[in-house]
């Protein structure tokens, strides 16, 4: 049997959130379902400190509720409905905790993007490592920001976890950048990826793990051009597309 050159990671992005609300217990499920080997989603920390799985700083566009995550505690995140704006099948689906992630999918390739570039959370990445350390899954874990300041911190904090640095922008000199800042991982938006960057990566160990990437041709691609994890709102799609991709 014949073996793509080179494995690619699908990962669901905020879980499958192509078939179900964003970032809720339900998307992150269906991906694991589907075949993905991991999924990308977003943590913040509530009022009392809790990290807490939501991409949006304020909670009207998946809760309806007023304000912002970071002026509620977690029980009060607890009782909103995550799940009913995408559809009535999902009501009643809840902003989860990061323990309660690590706690059921820590199997899995796991990419935890810390969302702390808009409002300042002293903390998070402590509490993001102390919960990686408590169920083990260091080795399944990749911490990923735009907050790049927020990787080197966490870098000096736990060396050994694995760091990405999300950007949207031709960012010159990538790979040695990313080096300075100890980082394990670039994560460019798939559009600004470019030969150069790819084989530069590999020369130094550095992954290139892009996002958001929905359109078939662009995850063969993106694929054949030998990226090392693909971010998509379609994994199922995805997974069709990389078992297609054979030398």
């Amino acid at each position: 049997m014949r073996k793509r050159k080179h494995k690619v990671l699908n990962l669901a992005h905020r879980g499958a959130s192509g078939y179900a609300p964003e970032n809720t217990m339900a998307a992150f499920r269906i991906a694991k379902e589907i075949g993905a080997d991991g999924f990308e989603f977003d943590v913040q920390l509530s009022k009392d400190g809790v990290p807490v799985i939501i991409h949006d700083e304020a909670l009207v566009r998946t809760t309806g509720a007023k304000g912002y995550v970071i002026e509620h505690t977690s029980d009060e995140l607890a009782r909103l409905d995550a799940g009913v704006w995408y559809g009535q099948d999902f009501q009643g689906q809840r902003i989860p905790t990061l323990e309660q992630v690590l706690q059921t999918y820590g199997d899995l390739y796991l990419n935890v993007e810390l969302k702390n570039s808009y409002h300042e959370m002293p903390g998070l990445e402590e509490k993001v490592i102390e919960l990686i350390r408590n169920y083990g899954v260091e080795q399944n874990v990749l911490i990923s920001s735009f907050h790049h300041k927020s990787m080197q911190t966490l870098h000096r904090l736990a060396p050994d976890l694995k760091t990405g640095l999300l950007y949207d922008c031709v960012l010159v000199d990538a790979v040695t950048y990313a080096k300075r800042l100890g980082a394990s991982a670039l994560h460019p938006f798939y559009g600004t990826v470019k030969a150069d960057l790819l084989r530069e990566a590999k020369a130094a160990g550095v992954q290139v793990n892009v996002w958001t990437v929905n359109d078939e041709e662009q995850m063969r691609l993106c694929a054949e051009a030998g990226v090392d994890a693909i971010i998509t709102n379609d994994p199922q799609l995805l997974y069709e597309v990389l078992n297609s991709v054979l030398d």
